[in-house]
Formats: C-alpha cells, sequence, structure tokens
C-alpha cells in the first residue's frame, strides 16, 4: 500500500528531472558535434592553405633554376660548345662555361652541382671540372635522363648513387624537344630548399610530401617512405589515383585510423603534394567540451532534484488525501496490479456508469457481425441446414416458417441519377438497411449484401397464391421507398418457395436468375421466377473458379497441375446426384471454352479429328466420369500442356542465344540491356528475367565477364597499351577499367599482363 500511494509522487520527481536535464544534454551533445564539425573545417581549409604555400613556394624554387637553366642553355658560348669537342686548346670556352655554371650555382637556390652534357661529342662540364676531372661516373645516368621522351623534366635521382634521397635532378634537352638531342644540362638540386618549404606544413596540422605522377615518393620529412619508392599502394591513396581532379580533399584510414588527405597537382611538372592529417589528433581538445558538458549537467540535474521534490510534494498531497479516501471503495478490478493513484482514482469513479453499457454495446456489434457472417455461409452453401437451425436463436426466430422465399434487389442504373458509380456499395448498404425497416423482424433473416444485388430471405405462415401476393405487394413498397428517399430505381428478383434451409443457395440462384429476365422487361421489374422460367430446372452451378485454374495449369505448362485440376473440375461438376444426362450442358461449355483458349493461344491439338459436331458426339457418348477426365485430358490438357512447356523452352533459349551473340560481336560498342530488346523485339524486364534463367547470370554481369575475357586475351596476344584496351571496352578512363578488372580478375591488368608473358 505504501509504494501504490508514492507512484504518482516518483512520476512527478521523474518529470521534472526530465524537463529539467534534457534541454541540457541535448543543447550539449548538439554544441560539441558542432563545434568539432568547426574545427575540423577550419584545420581542413589551413591544410590546403598551408599546402598551397608549400606548392608555391617549392615551385618559385623549381621554375628559378628551370629559369636560370634554360638562360644559360640559351647563351652563344653553350650554342658553341655543344657543335664542337673540347680539347686543351678550348681552355677560353671552358673558362666561360665555368663562369655561367657559377652564376647558376647559388647557395639561395641550393644547387649542389651542375652538369653539361654534349651526347654527340661526348664530353661533360661541371663546376669542378671537364670530363674525367669532372663527374665521369655520372655520365651513364646523363645518357639514361636523355633518353626520356619530354624535353624538360624534373626527377629523383637513381636508389643507387651515394645520398640519391638528397638530390633531385632538373633535366633540359638542347634542342628542346629534339628526338636527336645534342646535349642537355642537369642540375642536381639539394632537398635542403624544398624541406625548408615544406617545413611549415609539417605539425600538428598534418604531415606533407612530394611524389611524382606515377606515385613515386620525391620528399618527405616524417622519416615515413623512403624518395623513389612506389606509393600506389596504400589504401588512403588510392582515391588520388583515380580522380581527376587538380586539387581536393578526402578522408581515409591508415592502419585503422581516421585521416584527411588534401592534395594538389602540379601543372609545372606534374608532382602531387599531399597532405594528410590524422582526425582523432583534432578531436582531442573538442573532447574538452564533452567533459565539461557532462559536469553541468550533472550540477543542474543536482538542483532540478532538490527543486523537483519540494514542488512534487506539495503538488501530491491533495491527490494522496482523494486517494486515502476512494482506496477503501471496491472495485470489480481490485486483483489487477495498480498502474498508479490516478488510475485507481478513475476506476472508482466511472466504474459504475460505464461497465453495463460499454458491454451491452459490444454484445450488439458482435451479434450484427454473427448475423451477417452466418447468413453469407448460408447463402454460400457453406454451412448445413442442421447446423444454421440451431443458430436461428440468434436472429430471434424461434424455429422454420411454413414457408420462404428469397427476394434479391438490384440497381437499374445510375445514369441520369445524383450518384456515381463509385456510390453503389454506399448505396446497396443503405437498400439493406430501408428492406431491414420494412420487413418485420419475425418475417425475415438479417438483410445482407452480396456482389451488386441487396438479399433478403422471407419466411410466411402462408403459401401459394396468397404468399405470392404478399411478396409482391412487399416488393412494391420496397421499390417506393426507394425511389421516395434514395432517388434511384431497382428491380426484384423472387425464388420458389421452399420450406427447408438446404434449398437457400437454390432460392439464391433462381432470384439473380429472375433478374437477368429485367433486360427485356425494363426497369422497376418485380419479377417471380416461376413466371419468367416456369419449369425448374436443377443444373448445377458451373465451376468458373475450377477452370480459371484448370487454364491457369496450361499456361504454366505443369502436367501434374493441369491433371490434378481437371479432376478438381469434374469432381466440382459432379458434386450433387444429379442425374448424369443434366451435366451434359455444362460438359459442352468446359468443351467451347477449352477449344476457344486453344485458338487464342494458336496450340490447337493435332490429335483433334473431324470438325466440331464430331467432338460433341464423342463427348455425349462418354459414360462416366473416368471416361470423361480421360476424354479431356488426351485430347486437350495434356498436348496444350506439352506444347506450351515446349514453346516456351524454346523462346527462352532463342531470347538468350540472341542477347548472348549481340554481346559477342558487339561487346565493343554501347551496349545495353534496352537497345539488345528493342533489336530482339521483347521487353527489357522480360529479357533481363528469361537471360538470367538460362544463363544464371544478369545481362551485365556477362558482358562485362566476356569484355574481361577479352581484355585478358589482348594483353597477352597484343602490345595494346592498357588505355587503348579500356577505350575499346567502353570505359570511360583507365582507372575505372582497371578496378573492374582488379575485381574481375583479381590483379591489375600491368601485373596480369606481366605474369602470362604478354607483349609490351
Amino acid at each position: 500500500m505504501k509504494l501504490r500511494s508514492t507512484s504518482y509522487l516518483w512520476k512527478l520527481l521523474l518529470f521534472s528531472i526530465v524537463i529539467g536535464t534534457l534541454p541540457v544534454i541535448v543543447l550539449g551533445t548538439f554544441s560539441y558535434y558542432n563545434s568539432s564539425l568547426n574545427v575540423q573545417e577550419k584545420v581542413n581549409e589551413s591544410n590546403k592553405v598551408l599546402l598551397q604555400q608549400t606548392q608555391m613556394g617549392v615551385e618559385q624554387i623549381l621554375r628559378t633554376v628551370d629559369n636560370s637553366a634554360t638562360q644559360f642553355l640559351q647563351s652563344p658560348i653553350v650554342s658553341k660548345a655543344f657543335s664542337k669537342p673540347i680539347t686543351n686548346q678550348d681552355f677560353e670556352m671552358v673558362h666561360e662555361l665555368y663562369k655561367g655554371i657559377a652564376t647558376i650555382q647559388t647557395y639561395e637556390l641550393g644547387i649542389k652541382e651542375i652538369y653539361l652534357f654534349s651526347l654527340s661529342k661526348k664530353w661533360v662540364v661541371t663546376s669542378v671540372g671537364v670530363n674525367e676531372y669532372s663527374s665521369p661516373n655520372f655520365i651513364p645516368q646523363l645518357e639514361i635522363l636523355s633518353r626520356e621522351p619530354v624535353g624538360s623534366f624534373w626527377t629523383r635521382g637513381p636508389n643507387d648513387m651515394p645520398n640519391s634521397s638528397e638530390t633531385v635532378y632538373f633535366v633540359k634537352k638542347v634542342p628542346f624537344n629534339a628526338v636527336n638531342p645534342k646535349g642537355i644540362i642537369c642540375v642536381a638540386l639539394s632537398t635542403d630548399v624544398i624541406q625548408r618549404s615544406m617545413a611549415i606544413q609539417n605539425g600538428k596540422l598534418g604531415n606533407a610530401f612530394i611524389m611524382n605522377h606515377n606515385l613515386n615518393m620525391i620528399h618527405r620529412t616524417d622519416g615515413g617512405e623512403l624518395p623513389g619508392n612506389d606509393m600506389s599502394g596504400q589504401p588512403h591513396l588510392q582515391p588520388l589515383m583515380e580522380t581527376q581532379a587538380n586539387m581536393g580533399q578526402y578522408v581515409s584510414k591508415i592502419e585503422g585510423e581516421t585521416v584527411t588527405v588534401t592534395y594538389r597537382k602540379s601543372s609545372y611538372n606534374g608532382w602531387i603534394y599531399v597532405s594528410v592529417a590524422s582526425n582523432e589528433q583534432l578531436n582531442e581538445q573538442n573532447r574538452i567540451i564533452g567533459w565539461i558538458t557532462l559536469l553541468v549537467c550533472f550540477i543542474i540535474l543536482i538542483i532540478t532534484l532538490i527543486i523537483a521534490w519540494i514542488g512534487s510534494k506539495k503538488m501530491y498531497s491533495p491527490i494522496q488525501s482523494l486517494y486515502a479516501v476512494l482506496a477503501t471503495v471496491a472495485s470489480p478490478k481490485e486483483k489487477e496490479k495498480a498502474t498508479g493513484e490516478l488510475q485507481i482514482i478513475g476506476e472508482r469513479v466511472d466504474n459504475l456508469i460505464r461497465n453495463h453499457s460499454q458491454i451491452l454495446s459490444e454484445l450488439r456489434g458482435q451479434q450484427t457481425q454473427l448475423k451477417e457472417f452466418f447468413m453469407h455461409k448460408l447463402l454460400a452453401g457453406e454451412i448445413s441446414h442442421t447446423d444454421f437451425e440451431e443458430k436461428l436463436e440468434l436472429y430471434g426466430v424461434e424455429g422454420t416458417w411454413p414457408s420462404m422465399s428469397l427476394i434479391a434487389v438490384q440497381i437499374d442504373t445510375l445514369q441520369n441519377t445524383r450518384y456515381e458509380e463509385k456510390n453503389r456499395d454506399l448505396l446497396m448498404f443503405a437498400i439493406s438497411n430501408m428492406v431491414g425497416e420494412l420487413v418485420p423482424g419475425e418475417h425475415r433473416l438479417v438483410p445482407v449484401v452480396t456482389s451488386d444485388s441487396q438479399v433478403t430471405l422471407i419466411g410466411a405462415s402462408e403459401q401459394g397464391s396468397v404468399l405470392k401476393q404478399e411478396l409482391f405487394t412487399l416488393s412494391l413498397d420496397i421499390q417506393k421507398a426507394i425511389a421516395q428517399y434514395l432517388g434511384i430505381r431497382v428491380s426484384i428478383g423472387i425464388s420458389r418457395p421452399f420450406n427447408t434451409f438446404s434449398h437457400t443457395r437454390r432460392a439464391m440462384h433462381e432470384s439473380m436468375m429472375a433478374l437477368k429476365f429485367s433486360v427485356g422487361l425494363g426497369q422497376e421489374s418485380i419479377l417471380f421466377i416461376e413466371d419468367v422460367q416456369p419449369q425448374q430446372n436443377d443444373l448445377s452451378i458451373f465451376p468458373h473458379d475450377k477452370e480459371q485454374a484448370l487454364f491457369d495449369a496450361i499456361r504454366a505448362g505443369n502436367l501434374a497441375q493441369s491433371e490434378m485440376e481437371l479432376k478438381n473440375f469434374i469432381a466440382e461438376l459432379f458434386a450433387s446426384n444429379t442425374p448424369f444426362q443434366d451435366y451434359h450442358l455444362s460438359l459442352l461449355r468446359l468443351l467451347v471454352n477449352v477449344l476457344k483458349f486453344g485458338q487464342e493461344l494458336s496450340i490447337l491439338s493435332d490429335r483433334i479429328a473431324g470438325d466440331e459436331s464430331s467432338l460433341i458426339q464423342s463427348l455425349f457418348k462418354l459414360r462416366n466420369v473416368s471416361e470423361m477426365e480421360n476424354w479431356f485430358w488426351t485430347l486437350f490438357v495434356k498436348p496444350y500442356t506439352e506444347k506450351l512447356e515446349n514453346r516456351r523452352e524454346t523462346q527462352f533459349k532463342h531470347i538468350s542465344e540472341a542477347i548472348i551473340d549481340i554481346i559477342q560481336r558487339e561487346f565493343d560498342s554501347e551496349l545495353t540491356l534496352e537497345n539488345c530488346s528493342a533489336r530482339i523485339n521483347y521487353h527489357p524486364h522480360y529479357v533481363s528475367r528469361v537471360f538470367r534463367q538460362e544463363t544464371g547470370v544478369n545481362f551485365g554481369e556477362y558482358l562485362t565477364q566476356y569484355r574481361m575475357d577479352m581484355a585478358r586475351k589482348w594483353l597477352i596476344d597484343t602490345n595494346m597499351k592498357i588505355a587503348e584496351i579500356a577505350e575499346r571496352l567502353q570505359y570511360n578512363n583507365s582507372a575505372n577499367f582497371i578496378r573492374s578488372f582488379r575485381k574481375t580478375v583479381g590483379t591489375t591488368p600491368g601485373k596480369y599482363r606481366e605474369q602470362h608473358g604478354g607483349q609490351s
């Protein structure tokens, strides 16, 4: 009892705490993440600016060296020197060359050495001497550099040379871009000047390094990869290889650590300047905000707790007094677990004024639904008459009537009325309610709506002409009431009288059949089935659903299913004990529908001999159900099913072979599923499903695999460049082709060619 009396107090207290602390927590969390994003954005922008400054500083030095070397090459003394061999008599010319070299080789530029090399005369001049008095060991490297296809370029020193990691070289040919140059000038530049320009980039905001266009390391200052090492295999540099942009920034990972990579591609010499900054280091300061926010929330929680406790006690005082008074009042829900003082108080107050009416209302609603449910089952023949008679008490009827009849009301037309076709369902329910009011409850069962008709079972003690007159008068009253209140015209069909509920289904059929004669007799007709169809027939209703299931099985090409559905149809047709000869009309109808089905699909059986009259004669000679099943199975169902299955298999094979032929002939053109489907006159969705069923893969996968097969063949048998192969196979660029090739084959095109000894 103590816990129950204090539960609402704790709810008030908890609510006050949440109201006081939740906004602070949300605001603090938002501030933390917002500041983190702002700091990250500012640092990224700073890295971009610093990397740009680094590039400008380095390229200023490189361009200065380039300009100085170019001016020196264009001087008359150099042009004169390349046209002749240097001998002991050319000391004046050598002296002039020394002066020119000394002019370029300044400390500020960081030039370590300058090599002037004549390819035609085979001499070399440096700042220390000529030929064997200079650097003869460097001549082979100079010859290698002279064979580069470009006329002017920057490169790193070879790994096998001493101090190669500390030097970069500028090479320029004379004449510029000549296929067979006379000579070259090679300037050896110390990496210290590059180091000074890159110093502003290194530190907490990131580490910078320089690579050439092949992603070979040129220089870095953080003790990482050595110069000359290939960086193309680094995962965090893969987006850099695939992009065509000259500058940009993206997020990647290095050994699980999130980093921001900033890059700039030089249009001057193709070098790539890269800065890698750790995001986790940048966010270390931001975590302080999180701890401060947590501390503030904790302080506010304590203050809110104190204030909430005092205020909640005062607010809870009147509720506690009211609960103490009502807790002693008995309640039907006393055994249930209490959910709080207010709920218990509410139960005590309104229990006496609502429970009784609520229960009665629920029972009435359920009774109405049950009445309609069992009535529908009776009309559909899904409940036996004995079971239904046991439920008559539900309808307020003590027993069966001596005579019963079924009336069906149907709307003649909605044209020229204030209603539209979409209102038909609502109108039928309105008609059902009106019929229920016009016919006393003791003389009817509950009116129901089936399909487009309203049906009511009428019971009476009269028979013969008296009953017929009463039904006619009742029908007139129904028509007048509907015309007066709804403004529409209806026709009414009335079945033959019957005295047992087992005939309800037949009466339903008779009333509907009577309504069909209103077509020729005009609107607002009241039709007795015994007037429009004097002779009573007992033909079974044609099983349309079974016939449709049979045709669906034939279309699917399933022999076993088709045979089973045929048996189900025959069994449904002969379910009653009606004499055998009465079923000829239904069998004839099935025959006509089967022939029409075959004609529509152009699959007429070649085993059918003679014309339709001979088929009808053969059908009427059948003596039992087994013969009928065998006759329809042999002549129609089995041949139709087999032909449709064969046609489907042939068509699927033809479609897949046509698509494969197009791919094999035109794989090097722009192929899509849509244009291939249009060429063979089929819808792309249908072609896609057929192709996948026949080949096991979809169109795009098959096309990619075939193109990769051709790429492997070309890599081995031809000397085509990878870029040419990518273009032939309709790839936008080499990077996309390499990525697709690696995904399919497991290695890059270049490595595949090397492994299989392809032509280079």
